[in-house]
């Protein structure tokens, strides 16, 4: 799949030009203009970012105060606006004078960077803003994050200041932000390396990921352009931090370490954004437990948990999400130096016939898939390399002279069956490697014809191993190639960014508004009664479901033996025969659920069985359900899970009695179209069985795609008072078949 990239602007921005910092006590500050126009929220976090002045609230020259931190990291990167020093106590620290209060500083407070404690810094806040001051970060903890009562009243008095001075603050609970271009910082690490222009922004709900997010990313010879480190995120959230950065023109990744999202929507929202002004954002997202997940009384509430349905709408939304903080550090090493490649299909080239098969297997085990060279890539590159084993990974042997070594690249360059080609390289240690050095920089100019065409040119390591000075030197010579580290975590990666790089990005919202419409408004009032959540007896669910264009079998409900026989001809035998009742959602594991009934005196037999039953379990009876039975087919099932970040998510997967063994599922947000309801069932072994397995035969999938569109509508239309929909089994029979809802449990809630 080839496109065309527009050239990136040269990496090495990475090296800022010095400002000779403000003496102490001078007065007048500098101002950064924004480099574009934004939005009100963007304005306030420009203001974050750019302060015109810097006043250390609380200031101690006590050993390891942060305010010492902080004014040392403001000189360090030369901060060029003033720092007022502010603590009653002292008239002069850190060798220059300490003002007692904002009154009496030369000029008026723009971002207070704040040490004191919880109720002291709320006072401060509201004293700064009367004074003029704009943004501030706000360190302290106490608010609640444990749940304690007076931490919450804490956290109540903070949103009530926030309400009333209108300031823009990170925190609470945070480790500030960073600024490269402008050279401020109120991260108070001392060990926080440089900061300059350049393509990454970092935001994180942990200041102490940031510095190690630095440190990681200045070992592979890269600089942080932004650092946000949101803590509580009261005021400025990841989300806000995402969409400021969309709309910086320098920035091309934005790495994220999350761990809760309370505005899903704008999130969501704000990672369009950057991807479709070019940026890419990574995320690595934690948090979620069982007690956090949908309610248990539907089979899906043990299924859904917050990582996989993250990963299900961030896909819509663009977001490169990985597991763990090393892959976004080898990601962000691409995508700092590479757009996103446009194909999955990989080429490599290595001078080891042992690496080679290690690489075969590091493809198979994550899936990245080896192009097949075609027989005219075969001949070209056995006119390049003449030797008989031309194959994907590419052995040359030994490292070949670089003519030759250029040559074969051009080959997978020219191949159309080949999307990424990546080269087995290290850097070197010392001098007496200058065939290698050669190979490299000749590898950095094949990446810039490749890049032209849509094809990234990567180069990895087979370990993680530092480089020595000699290695940096070379290595700041290919500032366009990237070059990563691992086999495995190399080709995990690449799949990861091919999956982004060739997924089509709607432009509809992944959230909609419930409806208002019938029989919205009916079922709402109805839910609006409820003191929590309440499942429905399944002739209500059914009813329910069957409104959305869910499919049934042939069914009846029933009170007496006599209506039940009446009912059965109706349908024809054999017919299935359950108890109803909302008490008991789960029949089967009750023995409510009666098959294979084939006559009249065993529907009269079950009917008394069934009533027997419900009574001995002490739960009122709703009636008996008489229904078609439907054989063979494929069980899936199909649901609706709430999140407890996400809210309403469709899911699908392996029904039956091995839905909670297996939990062979996937996810995918309300807003589904048939393109992804496709793509739900392809995720899963259960899709494998529906395509004919093995020789089996295919089954209904087109019915079983308009299903989950039509659930999906469902959760979108009744999204505030859904708690979850669980349809076990669904079955799917052979194409041409149809589909039935078999069971079904709708579980609502207060909206």
């Amino acid at each position: 799949m080839l496109g065309h990239y527009a050239l990136p602007p040269l990496i090495p921005t990475f090296s800022p030009q010095r400002r000779k910092p403000p003496k102490s006590g001078e007065k007048g500050h500098t101002e950064f203009a924004s480099p574009m126009k934004h939005t009100n929220k963007n304005q306030s976090i420009d203001a974050l970012f750019r302060p015109r002045n810097v006043v250390l609230v609380g200031a101690s020259d006590r050993p390891d105060h942060w305010s010492r931190r902080v004014w040392d990291n403001l000189r360090r990167f030369h901060y060029p606006g003033r720092v007022f020093p502010v603590n009653p106590n002292r008239s002069e620290i850190f060798d220059t004078t300490c003002f007692p209060d904002f009154n009496t500083l030369p000029e008026p407070p723009d971002h207070l960077v704040i040490f004191t404690p919880a109720e002291t810094s709320i006072r401060l806040l509201s004293e700064g803003a009367a004074s003029g001051a704009r943004s501030a970060t706000f360190y302290a903890a106490g608010f609640g994050e444990a749940g304690d009562a007076e931490g919450l009243a804490l956290a109540a008095q903070l949103r009530q200041a926030l309400d009333d001075t209108g300031m823009t603050i990170v925190g609470p609970n945070c480790m500030g932000v960073a600024c490269g271009p402008s050279g401020f910082c109120s991260i108070p690490d001392e060990t926080l390396q440089e900061l300059a222009p350049s393509p990454i922004a970092v935001a994180a709900q942990s200041g102490a990921i940031c510095a190690s997010i630095n440190r990681a990313l200045n070992e592979l010879g890269l600089k942080v352009s932004y650092f946000a480190s949101c803590g509580g995120q009261f005021d400025c959230k990841v989300s806000d931090f995402i969409d400021y950065f969309a709309v910086q023109p320098e920035l091309r990744v934005v790495l994220c370490y999350i761990e809760g999202i309370p505005d899903a929507a704008h999130f969501f929202a704000a990672a369009r954004h950057a991807r479709q002004n070019g940026k890419t954002v990574i995320a690595v997202k934690i948090g979620g437990s069982e007690s956090a997940r949908a309610f248990a009384l539907a089979h899906t509430g043990s299924l859904a948990g917050t990582s996989e349905v993250f990963e299900a709408f961030a896909r819509e939304a663009g977001i490169v999400r990985l597991a763990s903080l090393e892959d976004a550090i080898e990601a962000t090493e691409y995508l700092a130096r590479c757009p996103l490649p446009l194909g999955h299909n990989i080429a490599v080239i290595t001078n080891s016939g042992a690496l080679r098969n290690l690489i075969t297997e590091a493809a198979d085990r994550t899936g990245a898939p080896l192009a097949s060279l075609t027989q005219a890539t075969q001949h070209a590159l056995r006119k390049a390399l003449p030797q008989d084993d031309i194959t994907n990974p590419l052995d040359t042997k030994r490292t070949i002279p670089t003519r030759q070594y250029v040559s074969c690249l051009d080959a997978l360059v020219a191949a159309a069956e080949v999307d990424i080609i990546l080269a087995a390289e290290e850097l070197p240690r010392d001098d007496g490697a200058e065939r290698r050095v050669a190979n490299l920089r000749a590898l950095e100019e094949v990446s810039l014809r490749a890049v032209a065409i849509g094809k990234p040119v990567v180069a990895f390591t087979p370990f993680i191993t530092s480089p020595t000075d000699f290695g940096r030197a070379v290595r700041a010579q290919i500032p366009y190639v990237p070059v990563m580290r691992d086999i495995d975590r190399t080709m995990r990666i690449m799949r990861a960014l091919a999956d982004a790089g060739t997924r089509k990005i709607s432009p509809e919202p992944l959230f909609a508004p419930p409806s208002d419409q019938e029989p919205a408004r009916t079922w709402r009032a109805r839910a609006a009664k409820l003191s929590g959540p309440t499942a429905l007896n399944e002739v209500e669910s059914k009813a329910l479901l069957e409104s959305y264009g869910i499919p049934l079998p042939q069914e009846r409900l029933v009170h007496t033996a006599d209506a039940a026989q009446a009912a059965a001809r109706a349908i024809g035998y054999p017919v299935v025969l359950k108890g109803v009742s909302a008490a008991i959602p789960h029949k089967s594991d009750a023995g409510l659920v009666l098959l294979g009934i084939q006559d009249a005196d065993a529907v009269r037999q079950g009917v008394a069985t069934l009533i027997e039953r419900i009574a001995h379990l002490d739960a009122p009876c709703d009636g008996i359900l008489v229904a078609q039975q439907v054989t063979g087919g494929t069980e899936t099932v199909l649901g609706i899970s709430r999140d407890p970040e996400m809210g309403p998510v469709v899911m699908f997967g392996l029904g039956g009695v091995w839905v909670e063994l297996f939990k062979d599922v996937s996810f995918a947000p309300p807003t589904l179209d048939r393109d992804r309801a496709l793509a739900m069932i392809k995720a899963t072994r259960a899709g494998r069985l529906l395509d004919g397995f093995r020789g089996g035969k295919a089954g209904d999938i087109e019915v079983l795609i308009d299903a989950l569109v039509n659930l999906g509508h469902l959760a979108r239309d009744l999204g505030d008072i859904i708690e979850a929909v669980d349809i076990n089994p669904f079955v799917v029979c052979e194409r041409g078949g149809g589909a039935y809802a078999l069971d079904g449990l709708v579980v609502l809630r207060r909206p």
